[in-house]
Parts: C-alpha cells; structure tokens; sequence
C-alpha cells in the first residue's frame, strides 16, 4: 500500500540543452573583436614585408636567369631598370634599347606598392657577359612604401646578393 500522506520528490526542471546567455556572446564576440583590432595592422605589415621579399627574390632569380643565359649562349643580355619593373633581353645592336626583332627573356612589374626606391646602376641598366661578369655593378634597392627596402646588388664579376640597406 501507498501512503497517501507523502511528499513528493522533489526534481530539478529537466533542461534538454544549456545555451549560451546573450551576455556570454556578447563578451566573446568583444574579446574576438579587440583581438582583431591588436593584430591587423601587424598582419598587414606582415603581408607587405611579404610581398617586397619576394619581389626581391624574384629579381635576384631573374638576374642570376639572365646571367647563366648569358654563359649558355654566348649572347650579352641587358638588363633595364624601371620605377615599377624591369626588362631582360639579348641586345642584338648594343644600343641598351629593346628593339623589334631582339628576343625579351623576361618583362616584369614589381607587385603593386612595390617601387625601386633607387638604383646604383648608371642610367639604371646593366649587362651580362658570356663570362658571367657583369657590366656595369651596382645595385637596386626595392622599397614598400614604409621605410622597409632591401637591396639586391650585382658585382663585377656577376655574383647576385642580397645587401644591407
């Protein structure tokens, strides 16, 4: 037999899934959103740092392209420097100018926000040899807008490297 005097058992309210309070959102979403605020400039700056160092790969690949083409064919390549870019080619006339008919080994821009900030070069060009020298040496120095350069500097006998600024 039941008693009918007892008290029931006391349960606590059956909860199928504990949320998150709005309170608890609005906090993360805060600490996200300072998190953000601390890190984009550094990654914008990251970027950009990226992007002038592979610039400057891409230049010394093509230099050190220019002179092995150079040793391989016999042929003297130019190279011309500009503000955004620069060109490789076989001269044919020797008259430092691209001329119709003369062969272009590479034609490049550098990256957007990516200038030579100056050249050593005078009149911002130079030659390969069938040595391997260089003629003039000098150097170019590719600058990021910021104040952060690097240099990439050619001596006289053809060895490419990365300088201090």
């Amino acid at each position: 037999m039941k008693p009918t005097n007892s008290k029931p058992i006391h349960q606590k309210p059956f909860r199928a899934a504990r949320g998150f309070t709005l309170l608890e959102i609005m906090t993360a979403i805060a600490i996200i959103g300072i998190l953000a605020a601390i890190s984009a400039p550094n990654v914008i700056a990251w970027q950009q740092t990226a992007k002038l160092r592979g610039a400057a790969r891409d230049l010394m690949s093509d230099l050190s392209m220019a002179r092995m083409q150079a040793i391989k064919t016999g042929d003297k390549v130019k190279v011309l420097f500009a503000d955004s870019g620069y060109t490789l080619f076989i001269d044919a006339n020797d008259d430092h100018a691209v001329d119709p008919g003369e062969k272009v080994l590479r034609r490049k821009d550098y990256p957007p926000g990516i200038v030579m900030q100056m050249t050593t070069f005078p009149a911002a060009k130079t030659a390969f040899h069938p040595s391997g020298a260089a003629s003039p040496a000098g150097s170019v120095t590719l600058d990021r807008g910021s104040g952060t350069q690097i240099k990439i500097i050619v001596n006289l006998v053809g060895r490419i490297r990365v300088g201090s600024v």
